[in-house]
Formats: structure tokens, sequence, C-alpha cells
């Protein structure tokens, strides 16, 4: 079987809730839809989630970088060979979140020759659904608290606060969501929006509120900062933007700068190398929680796929990107209720793109 055809598609998607965190605020999501063609007829979907505050792609990048590089690269390869066309894919430095789409497309395409759902080929799965939690943006403490108890009363397992610009105000954040809500898991992100000194006075104060985890609240290039708080803090760190490919992992290792790994499979390129991030992580006693950088429904079904099939799933994870959506783009919803992602059983991803949406939602560069 051969690659045929590689079409990349850029989409923009209206949000129902203004995300704000610690980097920017947006109402909508761009994507790229990815579809790959074989010379068998059988295709394939990918999604790229590029956030521009967050990581180095664009919407406009990752559609340039595919047209213009990994297309032509990959046409007449197999897609059943990722380990080959993600060597092929080394050529071009970086750009994670093209490739990515690359390697959804490529696993959808080989499940689907198979006939098997796409974590069969990671290996099977520990779990048919993914306990998930629900994030809050920077927002007034009052809209916080009722946003809060909405999610609660809806079944998450988890509420995320974000934090980061204003240490006092993110501290009577928690502090009134906690006591609205005297039961649920509480985790803080700052997105990286503290200086250590910042960090340590303010999560300390936040720690009498009983959290779940902290995650990434100092620069991703502080190592030293975040070794620091896993000494200092009795709340679990979890490391995001400073893990992103198996570099990263093995540095955080070293420093002993993570408590949890927060792996969101768009960032190291894909299935293929997020599944050994988690190999590395589970021979350090590294706990996982899987993470979303807002994915639709394809990347959705993707990140729910790498979630049946790792085993040390600890911690409620974020693979809910479609909750936060007012549209999506699939025939069919991944299935998202009561507090879980549910991992589709058809083959390959176990999803089907509406064509007609992505007409619609369609943004011409």
């Amino acid at each position: 079987m051969k690659i045929v055809q590689i079409e990349a598609t850029c989409i923009s998607l209206p949000l129902n809730t203004d995300l704000n965190i610690s980097g920017g605020k947006y109402n909508r999501a761009d994507r790229v839809y990815v579809k790959i063609t074989t010379d068998q007829g059988i295709y394939g979907w990918g999604e790229a989630a590029p956030i521009p505050q967050y990581a180095e792609e664009t919407m406009e990048s990752v559609k340039f970088i595919i047209d213009k590089y990994l297309a032509p690269l990959l046409i007449g390869q197999d897609p059943m060979n990722l380990a080959q066309i993600h060597e092929q894919m080394k050529v071009i430095k970086g750009n994670n979140f093209a490739k990515a789409a690359i390697d959804f497309a490529c696993y959808d395409i080989s499940g689907k020759a198979l006939g098997v759902p796409v974590y069969t080929l990671l290996g099977g799965k520990y779990r048919d659904k993914v306990a998930i939690g629900q994030s809050i943006g920077i927002k007034s403490i009052d809209h916080a608290v009722e946003e809060a108890h909405k999610y609660a009363e809806e079944g998450f397992q988890s509420i995320k606060i974000k934090i980061g610009i204003d240490p006092d105000h993110d501290v009577k954040t928690v502090g009134a969501i906690r006591e609205r809500l005297p039961d649920i898991p509480i985790r803080v992100d700052a997105n990286q929006g503290y200086r250590l000194e910042q960090a340590i006075h303010a999560l300390s104060r936040m720690e009498e509120y009983n959290l779940l985890l902290i995650e990434q609240p100092v620069p991703k290039w502080d190592l030293d900062g975040m070794a620091e708080l896993c000494r200092l803090l009795r709340t679990p760190i979890l490391a995001d933007e400073s893990l992103y490919t198996i570099h990263d992992a093995v540095q955080l290792i070293k420093h002993k700068a993570a408590d949890i790994f927060n792996i969101k499979i768009m960032k190291p390129g894909g299935l293929y190398p997020s599944l050994k991030i988690a190999g590395m992580a589970e021979a350090a006693g590294i706990p996982l929680s899987i993470g979303s950088m807002i994915e639709a429904g394809v990347g959705t079904a993707a990140g729910a796929h790498f979630a049946a099939a790792v085993k040390y799933l600890e911690y409620p994870s974020d693979i809910k990107g479609p909750t936060l959506y007012s549209d999506d783009v699939l025939q069919e919803p991944v299935r998202i209720e009561k507090g879980f992602t549910y991992v589709p059983d058809g083959p390959g991803l176990g999803v089907e793109v509406d064509q007609e949406k992505i007409n619609h939602y369609k943004v011409d560069l």
C-alpha cells in the first residue's frame, strides 16, 4: 500500500467559552485537517491543533510545511511503516504538530486496512474510558465558582483552574472554588506564568485547599525551579510545556523536575513518539496524565486511543476538546459524558469526518 495524496485543509472552529490563560485569550480554534489517500482507496484523517500562544506553529505554518515539504516527501511511502514515516519526516526540523497530523492519519489508515482500532496497534488497551477534568480560564472569582459548579454537576472528574497572572487573585479563586466544592479534585495550571519566587509563595498558600496536582508553574526551561518545587511542595508537580520530546523527558527525569508527565500527543509529533515517552515515564516510575491542545474530533479520538493503551494513567486527563466547541467536524462525535471520554472501537481512529463541515469551516489562506 502506498500514499498517493495528502491534502491539508485549514479550518476555524468556534469555542463555546472564552479561554483565558496566562499565555493569552482566544474564542476560536484554528485547526488543520489532513486527509491521506492510498493506492488501495483507503484514506485516513489527521488533525494539527496549533495554539500560537503556546507552541511555535500556526495554522498557516502547518499547512505550508505539509504542502511544501512533507507531502512531496511521503508520496509513495507505505503509511503502515510508521517507523520509516517518522524517519523521513526528520528531514524537516521541528514542526511536530504538522507531523502529528500525518502520524494520526497513517495510524487511521493502518487500523482500517487491518480492521482493528488504533489502540490495538499501540499494544492493546488497559481501559475502555478515560476520566477527564474540565478547565476554567482566568476570570472573575464569581464566574469561576459558578463555572466550576456547573462542571461538577455535569460529572467531570476534576476541575483545572488556570492561574499564573495575579498570584493573590489565583489563591482567592482556588479558595472560593474549594469552599463551594469541598470534595472535587482541584488541579491548578499556571502555563509557565510564575517566577519561582511567586510560585513558592502562591502555591504554598494554595496547598491549604488540598490540590490534586500543580501543572507547569514556572517557565519550561527552568528545570531547576521545577525540581525545587518538587522538593518543597507536598502536591505533585506536573510537567507540560517542559515536555515536548523524548529528549525533554530525559532531562526531566535526570533533574527530578516532575512528579507527573503530561503527555500531549501533538507535541512530540504523534502517537509513535508519544509511546516512547510513555515507556520512559514507566521505566522512571513517573505516572501520567494525557493532555490536550483542545483538539477537535479527530485529535480527541487519537488521544483517547493513546490514553487507552498506556499503563500508569493515574490522574484525570484533558481529552475533552469537543466539550469546548460550539460545533465539530465529525459525522458522529466522540462519546464524552459524565466525566469520561469513551475510546472509539471502530477500525482506525473509529471516527468519520463530515466533509461538508470541513468545507463550511474552511479558511482560505
